[in-house]
């Protein structure tokens, strides 16, 4: 294929990681091929694994990407940037994946955190970017740990957002499949297999767009042909894998392009392989046979019976209702001050506030009101932090005229929710259950862009929902999205929470220990969805904020954590900023922010907090 060369394809891969994991040959398989097919379609084609290299490392993967953008924006716009993975992988969350180098039970940062890439590529002008991961989304203890990295380091560039192409083998929480070698088959990975029959042409009509008279594989033609038949193939092994494409281009959508019968640039005979009949074509489906650059490989297996499934549920549905009860657990609706906490669950030791004045006066253990400088003034907060029985330290936001409840379980982790006063018992109900879904992957990609535009409604009643669907927004890297939260925070008087800030709402800045954040205007888009259709608040045009404050110092949950490096800070913020990174390594499990006990100071220092052994029930912490 002719033409400027401004695209890169990058293909990674990791067979041999340490820390126990399976060794999977067929991920260097995968790569060989995605960078061949890479290579012939006017890629420029960077390959690496550890066939090649004795060990993948952050600082090798970060060295040859950016010298490789490097040299195409020295000459021209970099108009896509495909980033390929076959390996282990890891999710610690909805949209919250690792993918594991040679190293990562070694050093926590040695993994590839998805969305900490996204932002950091903002940074180097690609005008479109497509994400593959051949690979997992398990989740498991071992990985809780890993923390992940960016790979890029963060350019003196302005933030530009791009177009934003993701294609995933399964969602959370399921695995990927590599199928071993047998006889004289070599191992391979079926999700790479599969695509790569679309991006070779090998498929049926009606997944080819007509396009300038021409037909096509592009964006959303290909999703479309991965729903369709990776879990056909899958089923063929005895094995489940429903993929989750999220075809995101808009301007240049191509990906293959059929060349016309008998026409110019047909590859030389020693590059091609003929393509097998593919009995899923359909009757009166089946595409002409015709050559490949990258030679097929025969998918055919034998059925037989998974047997893993029915526990595989029984523990997702254990999971939700561990959520549930958490959500029916008894909460104060008001307190006398406007704002307090609650703690349920397992029991808490220690509680310290990063300003105002914390008492239990005539009040259950475990409840504490909270009087700030200004009862009147909705703006104010206070960043809670609390030791949990097992030793690590979890952090919680209390804002002014809501109550927080804090609810710790036995295995660790604690989840946080913000009820308005005087709210009706069971409000946020639905917040509790949807995390519980979506932390078990029982929620597809509709049903949680779906479930972003209905939790929207709610959020400025309970406030955690802004927080959980930034998580959302940032995934797919909508922007807009993000300012538009922002903005209507600000519209209602209230203070925006850090984390939506954090993802790219907007710019933080610093004053007195407080956190403010201008937000961008943004203009209006279409509806995604008919749930977004029938909520105008979702695609609406949002007016530009200026220093409006933030609620809190420390991320609410755990996954806005990966966003301090690469959020947009004023020079005032960057003190704040180095003071999240020192307590980034000691990141706890589960959703919300909760650090190991060898984390207690540097969180400490990040909310403002003295680590002294005052009283905790009775401390007026600094203003």
């Amino acid at each position: 294929m002719s033409g400027p060369k401004d695209r890169i394809f990058v293909s990674i891969a990791v067979s041999k990681p340490d820390g126990g994991l399976e060794a999977l040959p067929g991920a260097i398989k995968a790569s060989e091929r995605m960078a061949a097919w890479a290579n012939a379609h006017g890629y420029i084609s960077l390959l690496v694994n550890d066939n090649l290299f004795a060990e993948v490392t952050t600082d090798l993967l970060r060295n040859k990407i950016a010298k490789a953008i490097e040299e195409v924006t020295d000459r021209t716009a970099l108009r896509r940037l495909v980033v390929f993975f076959a390996g282990h992988g890891a999710a610690l969350g909805i949209d919250d994946q690792n993918w594991m180098l040679s190293n990562w039970n070694k050093r926590p940062t040695e993994a590839v955190k998805l969305s900490s890439l996204q932002r950091m590529l903002e940074y180097y002008g690609p005008e479109q970017v497509t994400i593959i991961g051949d690979a997992c989304q398990e989740f498991s203890a071992r990985f809780m740990d890993t923390i992940g990295s960016a790979i890029l380091d963060k350019t003196e560039e302005n933030r530009r957002d791009f177009e934003l192409d993701r294609f995933f083998p399964v969602d959370a929480g399921r695995q990927a499949f590599m199928i071993k070698a047998k006889g004289e088959k070599e191992a391979f990975c079926l999700f790479t297999e599969v695509m790569l029959d679309a991006l070779e042409g090998d498929a049926p009509e009606k997944y080819f767009e007509t396009i300038d008279g021409s037909r096509h594989i592009t964006s959303q033609t290909l999703a479309r042909y991965l729903k369709d038949n990776l879990a056909i193939e899958a089923g063929k092994y005895g094995v489940r894998m429903d993929p989750r494409p999220h075809p995101g281009f808009y301007t240049d959508r191509i990906y293959y392009s059929a060349p016309p019968p008998g026409g110019p640039g047909t590859p030389p005979d020693a590059m091609l392989a003929e393509r097998e009949p593919n009995p899923s074509d359909g009757v009166g489906e089946a595409a002409t046979p015709r050559r490949r650059m990258v030679g097929k490989v025969n998918l055919t297996a034998v059925k037989n019976v998974d047997s893993h499934l029915p526990a595989l549920r029984e523990k997702r549905r254990e999971k939700v209702d561990a959520y549930r009860a958490a959500a029916g657990e008894e909460v104060r609706d008001h307190f006398e001050t406007g704002c307090g906490i609650c703690f349920t669950g397992t029991a808490v030791g220690e509680v310290r506030a990063s300003r105002g004045w914390l008492s239990q006066d005539y009040l259950p253990p475990n409840w504490y009101r909270l009087e700030l400088s200004d009862e009147q003034n909705p703006l104010l907060w206070a960043d809670i932090l609390v030791n949990l029985a097992d030793g690590s330290i979890a952090s919680a936001c209390v804002v002014q005229n809501f109550i927080t409840a804090l609810h710790s379980y036995e295995n660790g982790a604690v989840n946080v929710l913000h009820r308005p006063l005087f709210s009706q018992y069971g409000e946020g109900e639905d917040v509790i259950e949807m995390l519980g879904k979506m932390q078990a992957g029982l929620l597809t990609e509709e049903q949680i862009v779906d479930a972003a535009a209905d939790l929207r409604r709610g959020k400025h009643r309970v406030l955690t929902m802004g927080a959980i669907v930034a998580q959302f927004y940032d995934s797919i890297r909508d922007t807009k999205g993000l300012r538009s939260i922002a903005a209507f925070y600000a519209e209602h008087q209230q203070p925006i929470p850090l984390d939506v800030v954090l993802f790219g709402g907007g710019k933080l800045y610093a004053k007195d220990g407080d956190l403010l954040a201008d937000i961008p205007a943004t203009s209006a888009r279409p509806p995604r969805s008919q749930t977004e259709q029938r909520r105008r608040y979702t695609f609406e045009a949002t007016p530009e904020v200026t220093q409006h404050p933030v609620a809190g110092r420390i991320p609410w949950m755990r996954q806005a954590w990966s966003a301090i490096e690469t959020a947009d800070c004023d020079p005032s913020a960057e003190t704040w900023r180095a003071l999240a990174l020192s307590a980034l390594p000691h990141l706890g499990t589960g959703p919300f922010s909760q650090v190991r006990r060898e984390g207690r100071d540097a969180l400490f220092a990040l909310a403002g907090v003295t680590s002294d052994s005052e009283d905790p029930a009775h401390l007026m912490a600094h203003d």
